[in-house]
């Protein structure tokens, strides 16, 4: 019984060990390719997260008192993939996911390579495609792991 507490233990130390920028960059592509907002709750920082479900707070709230004009935005901005209907029946996590599934990513296989600089407890991720794209990632460190506080990926769907 003990054996198998120090090697829980052991493999714990060794997975939070070789979390990194780089692990935490891969973790929110991998959120945004199966829609998981649920996932980006412990992807991206405190601050990120907050600005989101107040982005979400702020249409729920103008679908209530203009609901035209809220279903007019929602139409120009994600071309009726994403209604009013949405925000009254899925909860802030599948909305966030549905959202963020509006990205368009690159196939793994079509990465080039990953640069990481770290500077304290900030870090800036970029993967860089072979066809000459990039993404770039700005990381903090909070909450004992690397967690999102900006991408270049967040132009494309809140603009």
């Amino acid at each position: 019984m003990r054996h198998s507490i120090f090697i829980g233990l052991y493999l714990s130390i060794v997975f939070v060990a070789n979390a990194s920028p780089v692990d935490a960059a891969y973790d929110l592509l991998d959120a945004i390719e199966y829609s998981s907002g649920y996932a980006l709750e412990d992807i991206l920082s405190g601050d990120l997260y907050t600005a989101f479900t107040g982005f979400l707070d702020q249409v729920r709230a103008l679908a209530e008192t203009d609901p035209v004009l809220a279903e007019s935005i929602l139409s120009q901005r994600y071309s009726g993939r994403i209604t009013i209907e949405d925000f009254t029946v899925l909860n802030n996590q599948e909305l966030l996911g549905k959202i963020m599934s509006e990205v368009s990513l690159q196939p793994d296989d079509q990465i080039q390579q990953e640069t990481a600089d770290m500077q304290g407890r900030n870090a800036t991720v970029v993967i860089s495609y072979f066809d000459g794209a990039s993404i770039s990632f700005s990381m903090v460190w909070e909450n004992s792991g690397w967690r999102v506080s900006d991408t270049s990926l967040l132009g494309t769907v809140f603009q």
